[in-house]
């Protein structure tokens, strides 16, 4: 039902679609294979109480989507070394170190799609001001987990005003506009990323995962990425403030890890 109410409200909007304003952040395409209906993915969660709000309010708000279909469980995993849930999304909170970030989010990838991901928040920072304050926990949480469905940033210069979503980088989580949840473009996004048949699926909720053409290797564990950009692997991208925020590590036999990283204001690769 919820895809057949975003269908038509696409198709009634399809001009207004056309401006490059409106869903154009996928993260290079990367993706959770699917068979384009909702997609079931299991969000685990390794964090302690002062992230339970907002982290649970950004599976809440994803969740909103009309591409997935998540499900929230608390995992025994331990939060400092985050490893991947082959087929899952874990999202861990620890103090990671002061090496000038705030949030990673890093996708593994076979043959192409997204087969694990995990969201690590650092409390190194989070827990003293001004980044123990509700709005940053919210702004971090949610972009960090909504990289690990695809999403890119709809905006990566940090004073330019608030577009009023998590995936806009910002050095004022209030704004106004308030970068605290998903806006109608993450979700339009989102709908242009999963409408489609890939044949099989990556992700362990559904029914049909492990299920392979041809060239298709079905998910693994991997080892947890490390918490220093020496552990990341090739910067590919930078910010708006020329710090490297996209890294891609390869693995061998077609499977690599990208990482996404939210630098705190004025910090760095080398300035934590």
């Amino acid at each position: 039902m919820k895809k057949l109410i975003v269908r038509a409200a696409l198709l009634s909007g399809a001009v207004i679609a056309l401006n490059p304003a409106f869903a154009n952040h996928s993260w290079g395409g990367y993706h959770w294979a699917g068979d384009g209906s909702e997609l079931p993915i299991k969000v685990n969660t390794a964090i302690t109480s002062q992230w339970n709000s907002s982290v649970g309010t950004s599976i809440s708000d994803w969740n909103s989507s009309n591409e997935l279909a998540l499900s929230s469980q608390t995992s025994s995993r331990d939060p400092k070394k985050c490893s991947p849930i082959a087929g899952q999304v874990l999202v861990c909170n620890s103090a990671y170190g002061k090496r000038g970030w705030l949030g990673i989010a890093s996708i593994w990838l076979t043959s192409g799609h997204i087969s694990q991901a995990t969201t690590k928040l650092n409390d190194s920072y989070h827990n003293s001001a001004p980044y123990n304050q509700p709005e940053w926990r919210a702004l971090v949480a949610c972009q960090e987990v909504g990289h690990d469905f695809g999403l890119d940033h709809q905006d990566e210069t940090f004073d330019n005003p608030n577009l009023g979503t998590c995936m806009d980088y910002t050095n004022s989580p209030l704004g106004p506009p308030a970068n605290t949840h998903p806006n109608s473009h993450d979700y339009q996004e989102l709908n242009l990323i999963y409408d489609h048949d890939d044949g099989f699926t990556t992700a362990t909720a559904s029914t049909n995962f492990g299920i392979r053409q041809v060239g298709k290797a079905p998910p693994r564990e991997e080892a947890a990425i490390g918490d220093s950009p020496a552990e990341w692997g090739r910067a590919i991208h930078a910010d708006g403030q020329g710090r490297p925020d996209v890294f891609v590590k390869d693995l061998g036999a077609g499977r690599k890890v990208l990482t996404h990283v939210f630098w705190a204001i004025g910090k760095g690769p080398n300035n934590g």
